[in-house]
C-alpha cells in the first residue's frame, strides 16, 4: 500500500480494534493447544454472541438430526475453528456496524457485506472447501477498507449508496485519488489487527479474479472470496443492471464452476439469506425476494449455456464483417413464411445441438409439441384464409408465453414445438400450462363470426430422472405425451411418463 496513505490512515483514522471478546477469540486462534471448555467460557461471557453460535449450530448449513441445546453441543456440531470463525464474525460486525458513516450508506454497504459472506460461503461449499467459515469471515470483511475510508476521506464516498452500487467505478475512483483501494486497505487492516495471513491475503486480493483455473486450496480461498462480490450485486441491483453471464462465466474460468453448478450456487445462496438475516438481524434484500431473483437467474443461466453465449459474442464480431443483407437472406431460410417463427429444418439442427449440449453438460432440456385442437373444422368452415390468420395468431400467443431463449418452430400444419434449453420438467409444465390458459382465453373474429381455437401440448423432459438415449426417443416421447393431451380430453398439457404406453393411435385433430 502507498506508504503515505498508511501513514494518513495510521493518523487521522480512530478506527476501532477487535473488541475484547473478538480480541480473546482471536488470541484462542493462536492456540495449537485451545481446548473446547476455554472456547465455550470465552463465549458465555457474550450472551448474544453465545445465542448466535446456538442458533447457527442448529441452522440448515448444519442440519442435525439432534438439537443442539447448550454451547459445548454447539462446539461439537461446528467444530473448534469454525466456531471461533463464526464468534469473530458475529463479534466484528457489532463492533463495526457502531461506526458514524461521513459519506459511505451503511444501511448498503452492511446488506453487500453480508450478502458477500453468504455468497463466499455458498460458493466454498460448492469448491468443498475445508475453510468455509474463514472464507465466509473473508468475505464479510471483503470491504472493510471503506469503514476505514470514510473516516480517513470524507468527501471520498460523497455519491453514497449511487456510488456504492458500481463496485468496479468505486474502486477505481478510490485509485485515481489515492493510488489504492479499499481492498489493498483491508488487507493492511487485517494485519494490524494480528488476524491470519489467509485472510488479510484474500482481502487483499478481492478485487482481481483469477481467470486460469487451479486446484491450490490457497488460491480456491482466495478466489471464493473474490467472487463473492459480484455475486452478491446479483442479488443487490436492479434487474437491468444483473450481469448473471458474465459473473458465470467468471466462476467457471476461475473456479472450475459450470453453469449448472453456479445456478446451483445461486439457489444455495436464496435458501441462506433468510437464516443470515435472522442471526445478523438485518434486511439483506430491500424490494426483491430471492425466488424473483432466482428466477431471471433461470432465464440468463438456466436457459442458455455458457457455450452459447461465446457463440453469441463470435456471430456478432462476424457480423460486423458481413453484409447485412447476407445475413437477413440466411435468418429468412431459418423461418416458416407463414408464422415468422423458425422452420422443420432449422428445428432438427437446434435439437441436435441442444441435445447434444444437455447430455455432455448434464443439464436438462425440455421440448413441447402444441397441437391446435379444432383447427381443421375452422378451417373448412371459414377457408384457408381464416385458418393462415389463425396460425399467424398461434405464433404470436406462443412467442407472447415463452421466453426470449426458448425457440418456437413450425412442425408441420397446425402443429408447433417450442424447444426450452435447460429447463427442468417443472418449469416446462409451468410454460406449457400458460400457453394452454392463453389460448383459452383468446378468440378470434372471423368475419361476423367468433370462433376460439384451444391448444393441447405434450411436454418431455431430457434429464433426471428420465433420459433419452437420442434426440429421436425424445421427441417421440414428447409427441406420445401430446397424443395422450389429445386422448384425455384436449384443451391441456400433459407431462411424458414412462408408464403412459407407447403405441399411438391416429392422432385426433
Amino acid at each position: 500500500m502507498n506508504p503515505e496513505i498508511e501513514v494518513h490512515l495510521r493518523s487521522l483514522v480512530n478506527f476501532p480494534s477487535p473488541p475484547g471478546v473478538a480480541t480473546h477469540i482471536i488470541e484462542l486462534a493462536s492456540d495449537p493447544d485451545i481446548e473446547m471448555g476455554k472456547v465455550a467460557k470465552a463465549l458465555s461471557m457474550d450472551s448474544a454472541l453465545s445465542t448466535k453460535i446456538l442458533r447457527i449450530a442448529n441452522s440448515p448449513l448444519y442440519a442435525q438430526r439432534r438439537k443442539s441445546e447448550n454451547l459445548r453441543q454447539a462446539l461439537v456440531v461446528l467444530g473448534l475453528n469454525a466456531t471461533l470463525t463464526l464468534a469473530l464474525s458475529f463479534s466484528l460486525v457489532k463492533s463495526l456496524r457502531g461506526g458514524k458513516a461521513n459519506g459511505i450508506s451503511y444501511p448498503f454497504y452492511w446488506r453487500r457485506a453480508l450478502l458477500a459472506a453468504t455468497c463466499a460461503r455458498a460458493v466454498a461449499d460448492a469448491m468443498h472447501h475445508s475453510m468455509a467459515e474463514e472464507i465466509f469471515l473473508a468475505g464479510l470483511l471483503q470491504d472493510v477498507g471503506m469503514l476505514a475510508l470514510d473516516k480517513a476521506v470524507p468527501d471520498l464516498y460523497r455519491g453514497g449508496e449511487a456510488i456504492q452500487r458500481d463496485h468496479i467505478a468505486l474502486a477505481e475512483l478510490e485509485k485515481k485519488r489515492l493510488q489504492t483501494d479499499h481492498a489493498e486497505v483491508g488487507g493492511w487492516l487485517m494485519r494490524t489487527w494480528n488476524l491470519p495471513e489467509r485472510l488479510h491475503r484474500a482481502i487483499g486480493r478481492s478485487h482481481h479474479i483469477e481467470l486460469a483455473f487451479t486446484p491450490d486450496p490457497a488460491q480456491i480461498f482466495d478466489r471464493c472470496v473474490a467472487i463473492s462480490g459480484p455475486i452478491a450485486d446479483l442479488f443487490l441491483l436492479d434487474p437491468e443492471h444483473r450481469q448473471f453471464a458474465e459473473t458465470a462465466q467468471s466462476a467457471e474460468r476461475s473456479l472450475g464452476l459450470d453453469k449448472m453448478a453456479f445456478g446451483q450456487v445461486l439457489g444455495t445462496v436464496g435458501a441462506m439469506i433468510p437464516e443470515t438475516e435472522a442471526i445478523f438481524e438485518t434486511d439483506l434484500l430491500a424490494k426483491q425476494h430471492p425466488d424473483l431473483i432466482l428466477e431471471q437467474a433461470r432465464e440468463v443461466l438456466m436457459l442458455r449455456s455458457l457455450h452459447a453465449l461465446r457463440e453469441i459474442n463470435t456471430l456478432r464480431a462476424v457480423a460486423e464483417s458481413w453484409n447485412s443483407r447476407t445475413l437477413e437472406l440466411e435468418e429468412e431460410t431459418r423461418r416458416d413464411s407463414m408464422t415468422g417463427v423458425y422452420n422443420r429444418a432449422y428445428l432438427d439442427q437446434v435439437l441436435e445441438r441442444e441435445f447434444e449440449n444437455s447430455t455432455r453438460h448434464k443439464w436438462p432440456l425440455s421440448i413441447a409439441f402444441a397441437d391446435l385442437d379444432n383447427f381443421k373444422s375452422i378451417n373448412d368452415k371459414f377457408g384457408h384464409q381464416a385458418g393462415d390468420r389463425i396460425l399467424q395468431a398461434t405464433a404470436r400467443i406462443l412467442r407472447g408465453n415463452t421466453r426470449e431463449s426458448d425457440l418456437i418452430a413450425r412442425y408441420g400444419g397446425e402443429e408447433f414445438v417450442v424447444v426450452l434449453p435447460a429447463t427442468d420438467a417443472g418449469t416446462a409444465q409451468a410454460i406449457c400450462e400458460r400457453i394452454v390458459g392463453a389460448f383459452h382465453n383468446t378468440g378470434h373474429v372471423i368475419g361476423s363470426d367468433h370462433a376460439k381455437v384451444t391448444i393441447s401440448i405434450g411436454c418431455a423432459t431430457h434429464g433426471a430422472p428420465t433420459s433419452f438415449s437420442n434426440v429421436a426417443d425424445f421427441v417421440k416421447a414428447a409427441d406420445q405425451a401430446l397424443y395422450t393431451a389429445k386422448m384425455r380430453g384436449r384443451d391441456r398439457t400433459v407431462t411424458f411418463d414412462r408408464h403412459i404406453p407407447t403405441t399411438r393411435a391416429a392422432r385426433i385433430g
